[in-house]
C-alpha cells in the first residue's frame, strides 16, 4: 500500500514539474494583407482552444507556449497556421501576413461562335420584340408637369358620384368628409350593443344599477369622456373606469 501510494506521489510530482517548465508568454500580433491592416481575422489556439479575434487596426494580444499552433482564418483570406518558436516567445511579436482568396470559376464553353467576332456578329438573331413609338423632343424637357393632387404613391380615390356615377376620379375631399361622418356615426350606432354583449346585461343592471331602458341614455351621457373611442382602442379597463365614475352622478342625476 505505501509502494502505490509512493508512485502515485511522484507521477503527480513529475507532472506538475514538467507543466511548471513549460513556457507561457503574452504576445502580441499584427495582420496585414498588402501592407494594409486586416481586422475581424479570427484567431484559435489549437493547443489550448482560446480564440480571439483582431481589432480595427489588425492587433491582437494572446497567451502562447512553445509549440502552440495558432490559426487564422477569415471568409476573404485563405486559412493560414503558425508554431509558436522560441522567438517568438523571446521578442514576444508576431506579424502575419494573409493572402486573399482566389474564387475561380468554372469555364463556361459557349456553342456555335467561331471566335471571328465579325462573322459572329452577322449571325446574330434579328430582334423580334416591337420598339416603342414614344418620341421625347427637346421641348417636351421644359414643360412644366400639373400639381401632384392625389398625394405621393398614393391611387385615386373611387368615387361612386363623380364622373357620372361609377368611375375612378380624383379624389373628392367633401365626399371624403363625408365617408368619415358615416364611419363615425356607424360606430357610435354600434358602440351600445357591442358593449352589452362584451359586459354582460348584469354588470349594467345589477353592477351598475343602471335600468336596462336606460342603459343607452347612460351610454350616450358617458360620451363627453371619449368613452367610445378608448372602447375602438381596445382600453376595456379605461372603459370600465369611466362606466363606475359616470354611473355614480349618473345615478344621482335621475335620482
Amino acid at each position: 500500500m505505501k509502494r502505490k501510494l509512493t508512485c502515485l506521489f511522484l507521477l503527480v510530482f513529475f507532472a506538475m514539474n514538467c507543466f511548471s517548465q513549460k513556457k507561457f508568454a503574452l504576445i502580441s500580433g499584427k495582420i496585414i494583407s498588402a501592407n494594409s491592416p486586416v481586422s475581424n481575422v479570427n484567431i484559435v489556439n489549437l493547443n489550448t482552444k482560446l480564440g480571439i479575434v483582431s481589432n480595427d487596426e489588425g492587433e491582437f494580444d494572446m497567451m502562447v507556449s512553445l509549440n502552440d499552433t495558432l490559426l487564422f482564418s477569415s471568409i476573404e483570406y485563405e486559412i493560414k497556421k503558425i508554431r509558436i518558436t522560441e522567438n517568438h516567445l523571446k521578442y514576444k511579436r508576431i506579424l502575419v501576413e494573409l493572402m486573399p482568396s482566389i474564387n475561380e470559376l468554372d469555364e463556361v464553353f459557349i456553342e456555335g461562335l467561331s471566335g471571328n467576332l465579325n462573322y459572329d456578329i452577322n449571325k446574330v438573331p434579328n430582334d423580334t420584340i416591337k420598339k416603342h413609338t414614344f418620341i421625347l423632343k427637346p421641348g417636351d424637357l421644359k414643360k412644366q408637369l400639373p400639381a401632384d393632387t392625389h398625394g405621393f404613391l398614393k391611387a385615386p380615390n373611387v368615387n361612386p358620384f363623380s364622373m357620372g356615377g361609377g368611375g375612378v376620379g380624383l379624389p373628392d375631399k367633401r365626399y371624403e368628409a363625408e365617408q368619415r361622418l358615416k364611419q363615425e356615426i356607424a360606430r357610435k350606432k354600434q358602440f351600445p350593443s357591442k358593449i352589452i354583449k362584451q359586459l354582460g346585461l348584469d354588470y349594467f343592471t345589477d353592477k351598475l344599477h343602471i335600468p336596462e331602458e336606460k342603459i343607452d341614455h347612460f351610454l350616450a351621457y358617458c360620451e363627453n369622456r371619449n368613452i367610445i373611442n378608448e372602447y375602438y382602442k381596445n382600453n376595456l379597463l379605461e372603459v370600465i373606469q369611466i362606466l363606475r365614475e359616470e354611473s355614480k352622478s349618473y345615478y344621482e342625476i335621475k335620482e
